[in-house]
């Protein structure tokens, strides 16, 4: 059978996927768009390198374990009759067209000896250079199979060299990066805090090809998991040198039963690419997340002052009515009074106290709240608030 060729394309960029005679999906390219369609077909013949060990899986769009693949797997179950073995070949694909930017590709990959399936998606947005990439899975066995790893992309990337750029941080010190050359094995970026999970470590990362991008050269991809618990992306330079990118929600301690006719789906892995640097890949997520996460994303944004490094938790009426005059002079539009204007019993004067007794504080504030209303309305500001509702202090 003749080899299929499937091309996710956006304005600048192409991931081009490839279906074997065999049906093993694999990924050719990824990286500036080319030509044409015949010249994605040629990529393996132009990159063609010694032979993988794993008949041909080595770049799978979604490696399984427990059959012929040597290397991390995206995906490892437990099957319905207790065998661990999986494989996935490719069944079909279409290509929605959802808007002038907007396109959904979808492939279909099945076991050939369980009814077991695995569906693909990759979300293109072509003027923003942007790919969203999720699976579902489901199953018709006879008994309950139980998933051990379902990650949301497996990509496949070619370079001579690949640098990292992660980020690392603690609260008040958060997103401090640090850039380091991949090597052969594994490099893993997790979390298993759970409800705070980037608190150490967030979820999003770039990966230099060739040699260190620069802040405008260099070819790089910038991606993110969007969720916003435990995460886990491996980072694996295997023996031809090319790497294999696998992120998702972290199988740690997560084993999920999945019943018959039942379909679980893994968030989605967001990322782009630039051949123009840090700068640029940067740029594209922030105009893909205006247009479309941040609600009103292109909207105007009120410029406001905040009392907190004025003054921290030792303020009274007093000391905010002169912030409070010095507000449209400084052309803001808001004056926000922040933390520390709450608690009696145990007054809000420290971290360590108050959260949770939202009565204002009648020696900071004789007249409430509404006073701070007023003198802002007079100056001709508005008027915003601090408040924590999700945490106490005990």
């Amino acid at each position: 059978a003749q080899d299929v060729t499937i091309p996710v394309e956006t304005s600048n960029n192409a991931l081009v996927l490839q279906v074997n005679s065999k049906k093993d999906v694999g990924t050719i390219y990824l990286g500036k768009k080319l030509k044409d369609a015949a010249s994605y077909a040629q990529v393996p013949g132009v990159y063609k390198q010694a032979s993988d060990y794993t008949d041909g899986t080595i770049n799978s769009v979604y490696a399984p374990s427990g059959s012929r693949g040597l290397f991390e797997p995206a995906v490892t179950v437990t099957h319905a009759d207790g065998n661990n073995s999986l494989d996935l070949r490719y069944v079909s694909h279409k290509v929605t067209k959802i808007d002038a930017d907007v396109s959904l590709l979808s492939i279909v990959l099945k076991d050939p000896v369980y009814n077991f399936e695995v569906t693909l998606y990759y979300k293109s947005y072509y003027n923003e250079d942007v790919i969203e990439q999720w699976s579902s899975i489901k199953h018709t066995e006879k008994g309950n199979v139980t998933l051990h790893k379902f990650a949301s992309a497996n990509l496949y990337l070619k370079a001579k060299n690949y640098w990292l750029t992660q980020y690392h941080g603690d609260w008040a010190k958060e997103m401090q990066p640090e850039e380091s050359q991949l090597t052969h094995g594994i490099k893993t970026l997790d979390t298993k805090l759970g409800t705070r999970a980037n608190l150490f470590s967030p979820s999003m990362f770039m990966i230099s090809l060739d040699k260190p991008a620069a802040e405008d050269e260099g070819t790089v991809l910038y991606g993110s998991v969007e969720w916003s618990s435990n995460f886990r992306i491996d980072l694996e330079l295997d023996n031809l040198d090319n790497l294999r990118l696998i992120a998702g929600i972290n199988n740690y301690a997560s084993t999920y039963t999945l019943k018959p006719n039942e379909t679980f789906t893994t968030p989605a892995f967001l990322y782009t690419m630039s051949d123009k640097g840090k700068g640029d890949a940067s740029r594209k997520l922030h105009r893909w997340a205006r247009n479309y996460r941040v609600l009103d994303g292109k909207g105007s944004r009120l410029t406001l002052l905040n009392n907190w490094e004025a003054t921290y938790f030792d303020f009274d009426e007093a000391k905010l009515f002169e912030l409070l005059k010095d507000t449209k002079k400084l052309g803001v539009d808001m004056f926000l009074l922040d933390d520390g204007w709450f608690a009696n019993k145990y007054p809000r004067n420290g971290d360590v106290a108050g959260l949770g007794d939202w009565e204002v504080n009648k020696k900071k504030l004789p007249n409430g709240v509404a006073s701070l209303v007023k003198e802002a309305t007079a100056n001709g500001v508005k008027f915003g608030i601090w408040i924590e509702p999700e945490m106490v202090n005990p």
